[in-house]
């Protein structure tokens, strides 16, 4: 085997963390704008995103505090999307990482999602430095997310590995396997994550992955096998 292709968010990061973040910021600007309580709005957030889900958060949340307007509405959106966040990679990640690199693996990343927001969360994690290449499937559109084949192709070539050479590791059976499953890449699903599925929620087909790692010594000792 040559390459090891890993999923970003609640694969290598907890992506709640990401939310509450973003949550934060908001909160933050609200705060300062309207001298509202910071740790009460963000508490509204929180219940918000917890009943109902991602969606239309910021809508609800103007709502009660009677600051609904379309403006409001896009302008917190681009303030979660463009804030830097506050986020750390799993513990064991960098761990995992330098083994597979002492066993001469090549490491990519492929990640859906806008690609500005992407880009922030690994510049974030620091994670240029550790890995080859990084796939943002948004940048070839959005016809190319996940489970499109395109962006494992395009990894594997600029890895110069070949599909049976190569693991592709995620969270999500939604979303993750099937694209690289269809091109005959080993699969592994990482079940650190325990949040709900999105994907499952919006009506995606599951693919289960070829193997499943309840943690990332376990993930270590299936790529070693």
């Amino acid at each position: 085997m040559k390459s090891v292709i890993f999923d970003l968010d609640n694969t290598l990061y907890p992506e709640i963390e990401y939310v509450k973040s973003g949550f934060r910021y908001v909160s933050s600007y609200l705060n300062s704008k309207y001298d509202l309580d910071e740790e009460e709005i963000f508490s509204q957030l929180m219940s918000i995103f917890e009943k109902n889900g991602r969606g239309k958060i910021f809508d609800i949340l103007l709502k009660r505090l009677g600051l609904f307007s379309e403006e409001n509405i896009h302008l917190l959106v681009y303030l979660y999307r463009s804030h830097n966040p506050e986020i750390k990679l799993y513990n064991g990640v960098l761990y995992v990482f330098s083994k597979l690199r002492e066993s001469n693996y090549q490491i990519g990343i492929i990640t859906d999602g806008r690609a500005s927001v992407q880009k922030n969360k690994v510049k974030a994690l620091d994670l240029e430095q550790y890995v080859d290449i990084i796939i943002y499937t948004d940048k070839l559109g959005a016809e190319y997310w996940k489970p499109s084949i395109t962006p494992y192709k395009i990894a594997l070539e600029l890895l110069n590995s070949l599909p049976e050479e190569s693991f592709y590791v995620g969270d999500d059976p939604y979303k993750d396997f099937l694209g690289p499953r269809n091109i005959g890449m080993k699969t592994i699903q990482i079940k650190i994550s325990k949040e709900e599925n999105y994907w499952a929620l919006k009506g995606y087909e599951k693919t289960e992955a070829d193997f499943v790692a309840e943690n990332l010594n376990d993930l270590l000792a299936l790529i070693k096998k």
